[in-house]
């Protein structure tokens, strides 16, 4: 069978197509294409087809569809599977185009890295093949189809970019302008394209298009987005006018053709062109205590200069990562003279969803000058200004609090001199950065933390009951904030007392003002499946010791596998730490929040999606 999301949606048994009549059945099967071959859950299909609209029959309307794609399409049949938390519709090897398209697509990037442009150019051909129009053009898109159209829609420009790149490089200069002339009618602020376009028509020895192409780039940059062309335009413009030799025809790689349409990074001036130079980082914070390894591993990192710096921090809700990251990036700020941007992206809490990254990217856009009438329809238009405003500056990203790859990525800036930081509890392990991973402070450094909170002269007087505070807090920094915070409300409550009170292991002793640590850890609990859930509120209930794979199955009543990926899912949360091979532990106060969970409603049905608490957390640590 063949499934084909980039253009209509389609599926073809054979020669067959198999028909998709319903709006919502079209929905449901795009969803499930695009998760690849995982499950997807009952509450994320009721999102996408609804949203915030959903009936109370949402859930058996949704099994209806489920049941009529089943009869009305036999081959599907086998492959549309009923998992615990949601459905799956499995996929073959080759059988995805979008599988096809993204394979082909980086056999030819991984060509032209290497200078083989011969390799590339039928590789990108192969790619470009799998599109027939706009991808899932005829699906109603919910929030996430919605975000993976913009990002194939990013990914087919930037192919067809690498394509002409390869074509030039090969001499086959009508070809580009054939191609390019009616996809920058369609996408005329992508400058690379234009580019391209210039010197494919110079290089068919029409100088006066390629000069009217650059005048048209010109008169639309400027209307809608109030900028003029970039320096890449610009010093092609000259080196045509000048007949230079280095862009006359031959067959060069890859490398050499983009070093002849680029100049070299120079730093340009600060607040070029009248632009505001944005200084958005929140305050470092005034209490920072361990992590000297860490540290210096990020701020050196920061200062590299040669190319794009991406730094990734990750671990437990509430451990540090934002302190750890803004103490940092503080620290090297003035590296970074041309603006340092921020934003919470809202993955760390169960309150409000996580911020799109089309709306990030405009707020970013509005702090560098652009207008709010000019900013960009779409992610992919406005992820490719906000790369053209800053190419040749030196600006730091501060992502702070991020839920998902998917979030991040578009965001991320590709200028040599740029660098980003991101914090986030789930490892992104798919991003090309430097990865941080947060523990625990040490008990001395926990004790040093409290001490700075409290005073010298008050911790000093009674070190004995600072200890064990410091011990409750098991090296966690938001707990820590809070039980320092409390004591500085009461500075006639003995340590003692409070660390007695800690003793009793109750969840709401780790509350305090706008800090709460149950509604730290409650935004990573309500990301899981419901079979994770449960399993999580049962090993919290076993004594505190190293838990094995083995002791999960049996709680489960399942086989290995089965467990293992349970667990997966509880590190990703970084609800579990995996210790070792097999074993994993959970972190004293999660379990503690763990324990005071109330037990599920027996009345409602597996697949109904778990209400989540909504209490205020105030994140930044």
């Amino acid at each position: 069978m063949r499934f084909r999301l980039l253009g209509p949606l389609e599926i073809r048994d054979g020669a067959r197509q198999i028909p998709l009549p319903a709006e919502k059945q079209r929905t449901v099967v795009a969803a499930l294409l695009a998760a690849r071959g995982r499950a997807v859950k009952v509450a994320d299909l009721v999102n996408e087809i609804w949203g915030e609209d959903a009936p109370a029959s949402a859930l058996p309307n949704l099994r209806t569809y489920v049941m009529r794609l089943r009869r009305g399409a036999p081959e599907l049949a086998a492959r549309l599977r009923t998992e615990p938390t949601g459905y799956l519709l499995q996929v073959g090897p080759g059988e995805l185009d979008l599988g096809i398209f993204e394979e082909a697509a980086e056999t030819g990037r991984r060509a032209m890295a290497r200078g083989d442009t011969r390799t590339a150019a039928p590789a990108f051909d192969r790619a470009l093949a799998q599109w027939r129009g706009e991808a899932l053009a005829d699906v109603r898109l919910g929030p996430v189809l919605t975000e993976l159209a913009q990002s194939l829609g990013e990914q087919f420009a930037r192919t067809v970019e690498d394509h002409a790149t390869a074509a030039l490089a090969l001499g086959d200069h009508r070809e580009v302008v054939d191609r390019l002339r009616p996809f920058v009618e369609r996408h005329p602020l992508r400058e690379r394209a234009q580019a391209r376009l210039m010197l494919a028509f110079y290089r068919c020895g029409d100088v006066h298009s390629a000069i009217r192409v650059f005048h048209r780039a010109r008169d639309v940059l400027r209307e809608e987005l109030g900028v003029g062309p970039g320096r890449e335009l610009c010093r092609l413009l000259q080196s045509i006018l000048a007949r230079a030799p280095e862009i006359d025809t031959r067959e060069r790689g890859a490398t050499e053709l983009d070093a002849s349409a680029r100049p070299a990074l120079q730093p340009g001036p600060r607040g070029a062109a009248g632009r505001p130079v944005p200084r958005q980082l929140p305050p470092s914070p005034r209490l920072f205590v361990g992590r000297a390894a860490e540290f210096d591993r990020t701020t050196m990192a920061l200062r590299v200069e040669t190319r794009p710096t991406v730094i990734a921090i990750h671990g437990l809700g509430g451990i540090g990562k934002s302190a750890l990251g803004l103490r940092s990036a503080h620290a090297v700020a003035d590296h970074f003279p041309d603006g340092q941007l921020y934003a919470d992206l809202q993955g760390a809490r169960s309150d409000l969803p996580p911020l799109p990254a089309h709306e990030v990217l405009n707020r970013f856009l509005r702090a560098l000058g652009v207008r709010r009438h000019r900013l960009p329809p779409t992610e992919a238009e406005a992820a490719a200004l906000l790369q053209s405003l800053v190419a040749e500056q030196r600006v730091l990203v501060f992502l702070d609090n991020a839920a998902g790859v998917s979030q991040v990525r578009p965001l991320l800036l590709a200028g040599a001199g740029c660098a980003t930081v991101i914090t986030s509890r789930p490892v992104f392990s798919t991003l090309d950065a430097e990865q941080i991973g947060l523990k625990e402070l040490s008990l001395a450094d926990a004790v040093r933390a409290l001490a700075l909170h409290v005073g010298e002269a008050r911790a000093a007087q009674d070190s004995e009951a600072v200890g064990a505070v410091a011990r409750a807090c098991g090296g966690h920094a938001l707990a820590l904030r809070i039980v320092g915070a409390r004591l500085t409300e009461r500075p006639d409550l003995p340590i003692g007392r409070l660390g007695a009170r800690l003793e009793r292991r109750r969840l709401v002793e780790w509350r305090t003002g706008d800090l709460d640590l149950g509604a730290c850890f409650e935004a990573s609990y309500g990301t899981l499946a419901d079979t994770a859930a449960a399993v999580l509120r049962r090993l919290a209930a076993c004594p505190p010791a190293d838990l094995d794979i083995g002791r999960v199955a049996a709680l489960l009543g399942s086989d290995v596998p089965t467990a293992e990926t349970v667990l997966d899912e509880l590190v990703q949360a970084r609800l579990l730490d995996a210790v070792g091979e097999g074993r994993f532990r959970m972190h004293g106060l999660v379990r503690l929040y763990a324990r005071e969970l109330p037990a599920p409603d027996p009345h409602v049905p597996p697949e109904e999606p778990r209400a989540i608490r909504t209490v205020a957390f105030a994140g930044g640590v």
